[in-house]
């Protein structure tokens, strides 16, 4: 079992030893229930009437014992009439390495409810939980803390308003500003359920995640990953994530000077995340959007895997599908499915399958160039060389100018295939192979319009940067200069009314 599945576990275990201690010594008013518990040491052991009601009260290094738990109060105030048992002044209880603190303890053998006050610590030796009240139930195995709780283990600090855990389900929710402190990783959500059986976490409500990390391949570069969305589900037995409502995942990368070298952003409705061996794959879902610098996109549903062994980045790929449409520099390619595959951080090749079609605007006439066919191929020699080659059915529509890029008609072609290389913005080659046909039109013959059949052309549908970053959410974050700063843990007394002699409240 590791430290975080530990991190609250213990906790109904500490508080049922506590809490089911009381009961044994009411034996005077229970004798049926009753169970051995050892006086190790008082000072002094007085029974008298206190507010009318009869009580048996132990002072000074007040020791119990019963069997392996180890109980210490400086004060114990048993109730001969009714069912309440105080415990007064730094109650410690031990049981077999696990302990807790407090300044007061209050118990109800009969509702078998029990209550902590003032500066409440739970502790296994490597997790300590803190919180100016507890609460447990022994018949519901549910323990409650109240007006703010804080776990801590040697990786992890959790803060929260409020939190529960069932003892016998092993389940646990936090509420209130819930606060996850890590090494490399923070988390915020208004609540969070864990399942330490399952190794399940569940986070809703404005969920925040950042993880930051120095980048594996390149020792350089720290990678700040932000990931936002109303649900976020996580199975670490299967190293699965999966996000809803609002999805958005934001990559940063920054060299050693701090100047940022790459990002990276995809929003959805949902997301899911799985991790196998060496491959880290994401799959977006339902009106998905992504940016990067060399490349946007948009479609129904995207699957982005990264293959990395031995420290090495194998390929990365982006699969597009239903409807996609995808911007690299001025082209828009459309297609029914569109694969983006790189061997290193760019993009080395695209592949569009099924009604494929190119639109580009030529930056000396503003109008813009065409080709179609079912199937394109793309490919990026270098940063300023691109090669299109589509087959079969390949049509074309590009227009010319003249020597001073004055526009000068167009010219339509098709044929079995069409490949056309362009150096910087400017078509170098075209080339159409079999069965060539093609018509050339002066600045006076141009047909109006002059399109393909299915021309697709919307520049106001390709994802920004800035689109992305409207929302407070991700500009609030983003104003932040790496991972948020843990918590200030205080040992410092919190002061809460404890119960008294007349309080039967």
């Amino acid at each position: 079992m590791t430290r975080r599945t530990r991190i609250v576990g213990w906790a109904g275990l500490v508080l049922l030893l506590l809490f089911g201690l009381p009961s044994a010594q009411a034996q005077d008013a229970d004798t049926s229930r009753a169970r051995l518990v050892d006086i190790l040491h008082a000072d002094s052991l007085t029974g008298q009437m206190l507010n009318g009601e009869r009580v048996r009260q132990l002072y000074g290094d007040v020791r119990l014992r019963q069997d392996s738990t180890l109980l210490r109060a400086q004060r114990v105030v048993q109730y001969l009439e009714r069912d309440d048992i105080l415990f007064f002044g730094d109650v410690l209880v031990i049981d077999q390495g696990d302990s807790l603190r407090a300044d007061t303890v209050r118990y109800d053998r009969r509702t078998k409810v029990g209550r902590a006050f003032g500066r409440v610590r739970l502790s296994d030796g490597e997790v300590l939980a803190m919180a100016p009240l507890g609460r447990y139930d022994v018949d519901a195995k549910r323990a409650d803390f109240e007006r703010g709780v804080t776990l801590i283990d040697s990786a992890n600090t959790l803060v929260s308003r409020m939190g529960a855990y069932w003892t016998e389900a092993k389940r646990a929710e936090f509420a209130g500003q819930v606060r996850l402190y890590g090494d490399e990783t923070y988390l915020e959500a208004d609540s969070l359920t864990y399942l330490r059986e399952d190794s399940v976490t569940t986070a809703r409500g404005d969920v925040f995640v950042e993880r930051v990390e120095v980048d594996s391949l390149r020792a350089d570069t720290t990678a700040r990953t932000l990931l936002f969305g109303d649900v976020v589900y996580s199975d670490d037995r299967v190293r699965r994530r999966r996000v809803t409502g609002r999805a958005l995942l934001l990559q940063l990368e920054r060299d050693s000077t701090g100047a940022p070298s790459d990002t990276f952003i995809v929003r959805s409705d949902r997301m899911r995340t799985e991790e196998r061996d060496s491959l880290r794959r994401l799959i977006a879902l339902d009106s998905v959007a992504i940016w990067q610098q060399d490349l946007s996109a948009r479609a129904d549903s995207v699957v982005y895997d990264r293959v990395e062994t031995n420290d090495t980045l194998r390929f990365q790929e982006t699969r597009l599908f239903q409807d996609p449409s995808a911007w690299s520099d001025d082209a828009q390619i459309t297609g029914d499915t569109i694969r983006v595959w790189g061997a290193g951080d760019g993009v080395d090749s695209l592949f569009v399958v099924g009604a494929a079609f190119v639109a580009r605007q030529d930056s000396a006439t503003g109008r813009i160039q065409q080709l179609k066919g079912r199937r394109l191929v793309g490919t990026f020699p270098s940063d300023s060389v691109r090669v299109f080659t589509i087959a079969p059915n390949a049509e074309a529509i590009y227009w010319l100018t003249d020597d001073e890029d004055r526009p000068d008609g167009g010219v339509r072609a098709s044929g079995d295939r069409l490949v056309i290389r362009l150096d910087g913005d400017a078509p170098r080659r075209i080339s159409v192979m079999g069965q060539p046909q093609g018509t050339y039109y002066s600045e006076d013959q141009l047909p109006q319009p002059f399109r393909l059949d299915g021309f697709i052309w919307t520049p106001d549908r390709r994802p920004t940067k800035e689109m992305f970053l409207q929302e407070d959410r991700i500009r609030r974050r983003l104003r932040a200069n790496g991972r948020s700063l843990p918590p200030v843990v205080t040992t410092a007394p919190v002061i809460v009314r404890p119960p008294s002699e007349r309080d039967d409240s």
